[in-house]
């Protein structure tokens, strides 16, 4: 075994002192910290300097790791994570609340890792009227669309759609986190693993997947089509 690839924290932290000193605040975390890390999991890095023009996000390679820096100034950090909360995306804010503090300059890596842990324990806002019915609207067009397909490619692509506009449902209607990718997968089985396992076995065969939709779909209200009215904006 690589022994590099072995402490993800001290090699966060070796880093830290060479390539960050300036920084008031280093942070490592993501899958790199948990059981189920893998040979490919990068070092997922929050970095907070002084004040700068502009945040930016920064992939390179240390020492046979892949590192991925997210680098912001105080005030920008705060504006992302408000963000993140606000559209029930913890991504950000888990970084920080759950990775490993490699550098703490002035002790704002403290307070921050406090905050975002207090905020994610409070959990999502409830979803909004309009919002449910948003993801009501699209599911039940998918699923027509999905009934009606006879080419095998597009029942795929339509499939993969399907598969995730329902997690996203079940998620909003259920007060969860939402997630993209991996995390989308983890944060609905986190928030119902029998739903994540039957939408999983599912998602090969368009009719279950279908019945899984619809059965997720009713719950939260039901299909909806026929009257449903959203006012656009003047310009796109």
């Amino acid at each position: 075994m690589d022994l590099r690839r072995s402490e993800p924290v001290a090699a966060a932290g070796e880093l830290a002192s060479r390539l960050l000193a300036d920084a008031r605040v280093v942070i490592v975390g993501g899958s790199v910290l948990a059981d189920r890390r893998t040979p490919t999991s990068d070092l997922d890095l929050v970095v907070i300097t002084e004040p700068r023009d502009a945040p930016y996000r920064h992939s390179f390679r240390w020492e046979n790791w892949p590192v991925e820096a997210l680098v912001h100034d105080e005030e920008a950090l705060r504006a992302y994570c408000a963000d993140n909360l606000a559209r029930r995306w913890p991504g950000i804010p888990r970084l920080i609340a759950e990775g490993a503090l490699v550098a703490d300059r002035d002790g704002l890596g403290t307070r921050l890792q406090a905050e975002m842990r207090q905020r994610l324990a409070e959990g999502p806002a409830a979803a909004t009227p309009d919002e449910l019915d948003a993801q009501r609207y699209e599911l039940t067009d998918l699923l027509d669309d999905l009934t009606g397909a006879g080419d095998p490619a597009e029942i795929a692509f339509i499939a993969v759609r399907v598969l995730t506009k329902t997690a996203q449902l079940a998620l909003l209607a259920g007060q969860h986190w939402q997630g993209s990718g991996k995390w989308l997968w983890r944060e609905l089985h986190d928030h119902d693993p029998r739903l994540a396992g039957r939408l999983a076995a599912a998602a090969s065969d368009a009719p279950r997947l279908g019945a899984v939709a619809r059965a997720v779909l009713d719950l939260a209200g039901g299909p909806l089509q026929d009257g449903y009215r959203v006012t656009d904006p003047r310009l796109p």
